[in-house]
């Protein structure tokens, strides 16, 4: 995320569609501002090419006006019934609305609009984030105008509502879920009273069509770490609502002193291992905090604790020792952000279980400011055990004092600068071990072994991961000796998926199709790792799974969760025999489908011919038929042709012709 101070926002927008808007809202009269994603874009240094302009007045006028302006290679579409225009010149679209406020019915998330000020239309914002305008108009051109702190939040990777959040998810419910979707994306958490909201108002979702949830749920399962959404949904109450097939996977019976696994923190964890397979989205984004503009590298990564209950208070702790800063770290954050230092920056930052008080990712070096405490010696002992986790990730450490940086700012910040220029970001790859995680893991993980894939859109491989487990809860029984099973969960899984797509309107085509074939496979592959399986049974797979077999290897492979390694290790391998094995077979089968079934050793027989260049050339013909398609690799069609090539070769007696 980077600061742009109002004459940095002017050369932003320094661009002729954005000049001709202006022009056309000086000529009527009337304020005129960006807004909504585009500006919060615009911060984060995302692409945006969604443009809302929110006009202090009628956005419709504005539209026509622009349009006169850009003249005949600019189409205008107004919806009247909407106060709405939409200008598309080339490829860009602009949307035109004049400024409202609303007001809601309880049983409808369509609002009751009537004209407003910019005041009244980013009040009725969705999130602070989304409620920055820029205006427009020449003489104020490039103008931030953040009534709510949303360049704040944003800085600080906070999704927060700009009124009471209780009344902005009563009066339209899908906003719980862009909250969650948006935190998703951005790697953003969510305000703990804006939390605390989307549990009291979640029966509202019910309001809400199928068509949007699934939309909002799409959205989710294409982020970075798509698990982070759906804990903040199980969290809150909504996942039970929308998806309660998912939902009753969260659960864990012992019996006997045997437990098995919680199957939906398992599921989160094959989730996130296909998505980081098949990589529909742009790189996780950084949760900012404030300072310079964040670097998306691939070193740049949010670690996530094993526990996503110890998570969430950590990060209520961050947020706190953020507000309550000591005289020592406010100081050096103001020249953190004064881009003393040139690099990226986040403060209160979490780190496996640890907060950090600052640290450059990009750098991989972590500061920390200690007050007088740490001299103790239990303290100081604590110190190294921190400073040894924090290494073995790849985090370099260095400590000062707060006498330090209060006295000897310049010298403190000298001693950083020399830091970064001795470390290597390349050089520093850190990653969650699993031995250091529980079953409740929901870190961003790294690839998985083997080729990219999602051959049939990722979007859908990634619903077939988040089903695969949901028929466990109701094939779950106790057996002795075995204990806990959950025999034939794949078939019952697969039975449940179309009324669950039914339900939310996701499409019933070959994309559904597409999920169940996978959610019913899930368990076929590893079974064919064993020496002893036919090739029979390897090829009724093969047909089953058809053009989706990587597609289904690849959820296999996924759905190795064990903390064993070895036991992990044993599971990936067997998985790289049942890739060989189907190689080979492909292979085998490919050489035999194509291997004329007339061969020359029959040839020569049946010409009483010894090996020869003749012998060759009724060979080659008889291939070059099967490969070209020519015939069918039967028996009958091909010795009709080898008979009249043999003739054309002088090799029948007329004897044998006769016959």
């Amino acid at each position: 995320m980077r600061n742009f101070s109002d004459s940095e926002l002017a050369e932003i927008l320094d661009k002729d569609i954005f000049h001709k808007i202006s022009q056309a809202a000086d000529t009527l009269g009337v304020e005129c501002y960006v807004v909504g994603g585009f500006v919060r874009d615009v911060f984060l240094e995302r692409p945006s090419n969604d443009i809302d302009v929110v006009v202090v007045g009628s956005g419709i006028a504005v539209a026509q006006e622009l349009k006169k302006i850009l003249g005949k290679k600019a189409h205008v579409a107004v919806y009247k019934n909407f106060g709405t225009a939409q200008v598309k010149y080339r490829d860009t679209e602009v949307e035109f609305v004049g400024a409202r406020k609303e007001s809601y019915q309880r049983d409808s998330r369509k609002p009751i609009v009537e004209d407003g000020t910019l005041e009244d239309d980013q009040n009725r914002r969705d999130f602070t984030i989304n409620a920055l305008a820029i205006c427009l108009n020449k003489d104020r051109f490039g103008e931030l105008v953040d009534p709510f702190d949303g360049l704040y939040d944003m800085e600080d990777g906070i999704i927060r509502t700009p009124l009471d959040p209780d009344i902005t998810f009563s009066d339209d419910p899908l906003r719980m879920l862009r909250c969650i979707r948006f935190a998703t994306q951005l790697n953003f958490y969510i305000d703990d009273e804006t939390f605390d909201a989307l549990e009291r108002n979640r029966e509202r979702i019910k309001i809400i069509s199928g068509e949007r949830i699934a939309e909002e749920l799409n959205k989710i399962l294409k982020s970075p770490v798509p698990s982070k959404g759906f804990v903040d949904l199980q969290r809150c109450g909504l996942l039970e609502l929308i998806l309660p097939e998912l939902a009753a996977l969260d659960n864990v019976e012992v019996r006997n002193g045997r437990a098995h696994k919680n199957n939906f923190y398992h599921t989160l964890e094959v989730l996130d291992n296909v998505a980081s397979r098949t990589k529909e989205h742009s790189p996780l984004p950084s949760s900012p905090s404030r300072g310079r503009a964040e670097n998306t590298d691939s070193s740049d990564k949010k670690y996530y604790t094993a526990d996503p209950m110890l998570y969430e208070k950590l990060k209520s702790f961050a947020k706190e020792n953020r507000t309550y800063a000591t005289p020592a770290e406010s100081c050096l954050w103001e020249h953190i952000k004064s881009d003393r230092l040139g690099v990226n920056f986040r403060r209160q930052h979490i780190i496996k279980d640890y907060i950090v008080d600052f640290v450059c990712l990009e750098k991989q070096l972590v500061i920390e400011v200690d007050g007088a405490y740490h001299s103790e010696p239990r303290q100081a002992e604590d110190d190294k055990i921190r400073t040894a986790s924090l290494e073995k990730l790849g985090f370099r450490v260095i400590r000062f004092t707060n006498d330090e940086v209060i006295g000897n700012t310049d010298e403190v910040l000298a001693n950083i600068k020399t830091a970064l220029t001795s470390c290597s970001a390349s050089s520093c790859t850190p990653s969650l071990t699993e031995d250091s995680a529980s079953s409740h893991q929901v870190y961003t993980k790294p690839p998985l072994e083997g080729e990219v894939g999602g051959g049939s859109g990722s979007l859908w491989l990634r619903w077939a991961a988040l089903l695969h487990d949901i028929g466990k809860p109701k094939s779950k029984r106790w057996e002795v000796p075995q204990g806990w099973t959950f025999n034939n969960h794949n078939l019952i899984g697969a039975r449940m998926i179309p009324n669950l797509f039914r339900r939310l309107k996701l499409p019933l085509d070959m994309k559904m199709k597409y999920v169940q074939k996978l959610v019913d496979l899930h368990m076929r592959p590893i079974i064919i790792a064993d020496e002893i399986v036919t090739d029979s049974a390897v090829r009724r797979l093969m047909n089953d799974a058809g053009d989706d077999l990587d597609d289904l290897l690849i959820l296999c492979e996924a759905d190795i969760t064990s903390k064993n390694q070895q036991r992990k290790a044993q599971f990936l391998d067997n998985y790289r025999l049942v890739r060989e094995k189907l190689k080979d077979l492909a292979e085998r089968d490919y050489k035999r489908l194509l291997q004329p079934v007339i061969d020359g050793n029959e040839i020569m027989e049946m010409f009483n011919l010894k090996p020869s260049r003749e012998v060759g050339a009724l060979k080659q013909c008889l291939k070059d038929a099967v490969l070209d398609n020519k015939v069918e690799n039967e028996r009958e069609p091909l010795m009709a042709l080898l008979m009249q090539k043999a003739k054309e070769m002088g090799l029948l007696h007329p004897d044998f012709i006769n016959k």
